[in-house]
C-alpha cells in the first residue's frame, strides 16, 4: 500500500509543478483600448503594462457581545417633557363677563399616554379636572375674584411628573340687580 501511495505521488508531482508554475507566471496587465478606456486583463495585449494591484485591506472581525453583556438589559431613555406652560389665559389677565373659562396648555413633546400620564387642572390648589388627555380644558364658570391656576402631569399612581407655574386670573362678572 505504501508503494501505491508513492507511485501516485510521483505521477501527480509533475502535474502539481505545472499548475504552480503557471499560477506563478500569471500576471495582471493594464492598458487603454481604442476608445481610451482603461482595460485590465490577465493576458498581455498591445500597449499593456504589467500591473501590480495595491495590497488588500484587512479588517479584524467585529467583537461579539459576551454573554454577560447580552444578559444586561438596556434601560429605555428616560422620557422628559421639554416645556409645559399655560398659554391662555395669561398670568394676571382679567376676564370680564365670560360664562366659561377655557385654559390652553403648551406641552412639548406631547403627553406620554403610553406611560399612563394624564393632565390635571387645579384652581386655587384644588383639582377641578382630573386625568385629561387634552391640552384645552374648559373650567366652566368661575366665581368673581382672583384665582390661581396650575396644570400638572401625573403618572398612573397620581404622582406629579411635571407642573406649570401658577398663573393668576381675575374674574369680573357684572352683577344683576
Amino acid at each position: 500500500m505504501l508503494n501505491d501511495m508513492k507511485s501516485i505521488l510521483m505521477k501527480s508531482l509533475p502535474i502539481f509543478i505545472l499548475i504552480v508554475s503557471h499560477a506563478a507566471s500569471a500576471g495582471l496587465y493594464k492598458g487603454l483600448d481604442a476608445e481610451g478606456n482603461v482595460v485590465y486583463s490577465d493576458k498581455p495585449f498591445e500597449a499593456a503594462e504589467k500591473f501590480t494591484p495595491p495590497p488588500l485591506s484587512v479588517m479584524d472581525k467585529p467583537k461579539l457581545a459576551t454573554e454577560n453583556e447580552a444578559d444586561v438589559e438596556e434601560k429605555p431613555a428616560e422620557f422628559k417633557y421639554l416645556s409645559f406652560d399655560i398659554i391662555s389665559p395669561t398670568n394676571n389677565q382679567t376676564i370680564r363677563n365670560e360664562p366659561d373659562v377655557t385654559v390652553t396648555l403648551n406641552l412639548k413633546p406631547g403627553l406620554n399616554s403610553e406611560a399612563g400620564h394624564s393632565i390635571w387642572m387645579l384652581v386655587d390648589g384644588k383639582p377641578v379636572i382630573k386625568k385629561s388627555q387634552g391640552t384645552t380644558l374648559n373650567l366652566g364658570r368661575l366665581d368673581r375674584g382672583a384665582h390661581k391656576l396650575q396644570a400638572q402631569i401625573r403618572d398612573q399612581q397620581g404622582k406629579i411628573v411635571v407642573r406649570t407655574r401658577e398663573s393668576v386670573v381675575f374674574i369680573h362678572q357684572t352683577s344683576a340687580p
